[in-house]
């Protein structure tokens, strides 16, 4: 073992805080803000209002006016991602189906419309067997669950509430049906078959507790992609625009050819096309068997995955670039766009960062947002200029340079963005190398890693963003994961390849030279793939996510990388595991929630907490400096974690702390090792405050290290690290400003 790791192992046993084998049942991590996630089922509007599922939680909107929606509130968070969605009287009921094998029903009081109310979230039907939801709807008073292994489900409502689920009989389905929909007793259910057809079946439910089979249909998936379903017809989506009888077992009636679309709408005589490319088709289905072409709208539909009507002559047209655009159809051959709101957290966040305080979210289908830190409101939007293909895009990792956040996009490379720009963020340069999948940055160069077709890392000169220039290239035998470079040195955390030289863990390369990456070494340590990577450069260490948990690995010689911790876990939490690290802490994400590990000692990391995270395995982890956590759930949304503390930096104050007796703010001060004493100091304004201090821990009622009342608080020969400072008015307060001094 090296000579700094002694350095190491000293600076471990003053880090110490005794959390003690009783540590692992610590109550889970604070969920204090869950936004976004994939919109998988379509959003119900009631009235002015529509409630959207995005990933967890339930987003409710008002349309009162159209040209101003609001967003109301979003509700407490079920076990895993909505794929059906429906209203029956003053409830809303919800199936969700996360990655790790659970699936679940959940229902909300609508006793308030405009801020639905969690009342039971659990297992549907006792069983031995996985449950699978794929999507729920409701007639006569009955709701009615398609299942993946059990087939259809009838649910009674006898205690709208609690809903209870039995067997219709109806055990094996034709497809993964996800899309539902009800037309007098007749059930149609919509989906794909493992040949990746769409099938389109019937169900009789005039009599709920018994449905029955009318009739299946298997179609070319190409050619129709999406079915809008309707009493008398239903119309095929994809290639062409197909009419379909729906009496005579979905017989085809007309078919006229149209530019590719993945998803439609239909109002009366009027269907709209959208989905793949930019602008929306407009098509006049009077005559079923002769659809006829009415024009082309420049409203940008590109990516629209739902559109439901709005009261009145309206249209809510919801996309997978997380907006939601609200549409007057009065004049059906003329759409006009109203407004369009966006989704904070967005459909489908993969990577993040930090920057001047403000939360910056790569979305995988347009480009990135920069948010609000409290809410994860979108205060500025940037769609790249590639071509309106989804294929075209999936962004799918991003890092920061000074000012410049560079994006790398599967379908095209790389695109710089300057996060400073006068105006607002905007894009300044692109760089094609396809099937870009991770990058890093360190001064003017960056690293890129991408993996289809053949493996390849591209050293790229980044000195001018609006001009960068591709360099030296190398092939890869295995997958890229994650790239983080630094000091001359490039680390990669890779799959593993059979037949591959390096199969998984991790390999380091010297690139302090001008020409291709110089491989020095590899680790593995049985870890198999490496799926995530973060580094402490300060300490010299890094946390490599395998399957079965952590390596934590010395790097203080990189040509001689050695494991020197492991945190262990059963492997039973699925592939594409994530670790992020601050200070003595460090977590690990898999389908069995987010793992908080104690690494002040680094030889020997122990579990702090288990927080669940919807059944699914985050895209990224991104942890700040006062130990917030973002888990970014891609299809479940952004996860905001951990104390809701403002970082305080030495004799950096905050001004014009105001509030009632009681309230209080909560701060974080890292401080560094070999400090004599730490002061938290109050002044100006009127009214006193409680001031409390406690070492990598929120101050709670009764348990501080530290407390005052008055003016300031001194904390001597204080623990370097992270220590939480809660400042609570003792009466009225105002005007008050607050530093630290170390």
């Amino acid at each position: 073992m090296k000579s700094n790791l002694l350095f190491r192992g000293a600076l471990a046993a003053a880090l110490a805080c005794g959390l003690g084998a009783g540590a692992q049942a610590a109550e889970p991590l604070t969920l204090n803000l869950l936004r976004g996630g994939e919109v998988v089922a379509a959003p119900v509007v009631s009235g002015a209002l529509a409630y959207v599922p995005t990933g967890r939680v339930i987003a409710t909107w008002d349309y009162a006016r159209p040209e101003r929606p609001l967003r109301l509130e979003t509700s407490d968070a079920v076990g895993g991602p909505i794929n059906g969605l429906v209203r029956v009287g003053d409830h809303l009921y919800a199936s969700w189906r996360a990655y790790n094998g659970r699936s679940g029903i959940a229902t909300w009081s609508l006793a308030d419309p405009r801020a639905p109310r969690l009342v039971s979230d659990g297992d549907y039907i006792e069983s031995d067997r996985t449950l699978r939801a794929l999507g729920l709807t409701a007639a006569n008073g009955h709701l009615y669950l398609f299942d993946d292994g059990h087939g259809l489900l009838v649910g009674s409502l006898d205690d709208p509430e609690a809903p209870a689920f039995t067997s219709s009989g109806i055990a094996s389905l034709p497809a993964l049906f996800n899309d539902l929909s009800v037309h007098g007793d007749t059930l149609h259910a919509r989906g794909r078959n493992f040949m990746g057809n769409s099938v389109y079946a019937l169900y009789d439910v005039s009599e709920p507790g018994a449905p029955a089979l009318l009739s299946s249909r298997s179609l070319n998936g190409l050619d129709t992609f999406r079915i809008i379903s309707g009493p008398e017809t239903s119309i095929g989506i994809g290639n062409d625009l197909t009419v379909f009888d729906v009496a005579a077992g979905m017989a085809t009636r007309g078919v006229i050819q149209i530019p590719p679309a993945s998803s439609g709408a239909r109002l009366g005589d009027h269907v709209y096309s959208f989905g793949h490319g930019a602008g929306m088709g407009i098509w006049n289905v009077a005559d079923p068997d002769a659809p006829a072409a009415v024009g082309q709208s420049k409203i940008d539909g590109f990516g629209g995955r739902h559109a439901v009507p709005l009261d009145g002559q309206g249209l809510l047209l919801q996309t997978r670039t997380d907006l939601m655009h609200a549409l007057d159809v009065s004049r059906p051959d003329d759409p006009q766009l109203v407004a369009t709101g966006w989704l904070p957290g967005g459909t489908y966040a993969v990577d993040a960062a930090i920057h001047d305080g403000m939360p910056v979210l790569l979305q995988a289908n347009y480009g990135l947002t920069v948010n609000d830190p409290d809410s994860l409101a979108p205060l500025a939007r940037v769609e790249a200029d590639l071509p309106k293909l989804l294929e075209a895009r999936s962004f799918e990792g991003m890092a920061l340079s000074g000012d410049t956040a560079w994006l790398a996009a599967w379908g095209y490379g790389l695109v710089a963005v300057d996060l400073a720009a006068q105006g607002g963020p905007k894009e300044v340069g692109q760089l094609e190398y396809k099937f870009a999948s991770t990058i890093a940055v360190d001064g003017q160069r960056a690293w890129v890693g991408r993996w289809t077709n053949g493996g390849g890392l591209a050293t790229v000169d980044i000195s001018n963003p609006a001009a960068p220039v591709m360099g030296a290239q190398i092939t890869l035998a295995n997958r890229p994961y994650r790239l983080h470079a630094g000091g001359g040195y490039l680390y990669l955390a890779h799959g593993a390849t059979t037949n591959a030289p390096d199969r998984g863990g991790m390999v380091v390369y010297d690139v302090s030279g001008n020409g291709a990456p110089q491989r020095l070494a590899h680790v593995d340590d049985g870890c198999g793939s490496g799926f995530d990577l973060a580094v402490d450069d300060a300490m010299a260490l890094a946390y490599l996510a395998c399957k079965d948990g952590v390596r934590i690995i010395d790097i203080a010689e990189p040509g001689a990388p050695e494991v020197i911790g492991h945190y262990a876990t059963a492997g039973d939490g699925g592939d594409y595991t994530r670790v992020a690290q601050s200070g003595e802490l460090a977590w690990f994400a898999d389908s069995a929630g987010l793992h908080e590990l104690d690494v002040s000692d680094p030889t020997s990391p122990v579990l702090r907490r288990l927080t669940p995270l919807g059944g699914t395995a985050p895209q990224r982890l991104l942890a700040t400096e006062e130990q917030r956590l973002l888990a970014l759930g891609g299809t479940t949304g952004v996860h905001v974690l951990g104390p809701d503390a403002r970082l305080l930096r030495s004799r950096e104050a905050v001004t014009g702390l105001s509030g009632d007796e009681g309230d209080a703010f909560l701060f974080a001060v890292r401080v560094p090792a070999g400090v004599r004493n730490l002061t938290v100091l109050t002044a100006g304004g009127s009214g006193q405050l409680r001031l409390e201090s406690r070492y990598q821990a929120v101050p709670e009622d009764g348990v501080a290290d530290g407390s005052a009342d008055g003016r300031g608080l001194r904390i001597q020969s204080p623990e370097p690290g992270l220590h939480y400072i809660r400042a609570t008015g003792l009466e009225d307060f105002s005007g008050v400003s607050l530093h630290a001094v170390f």
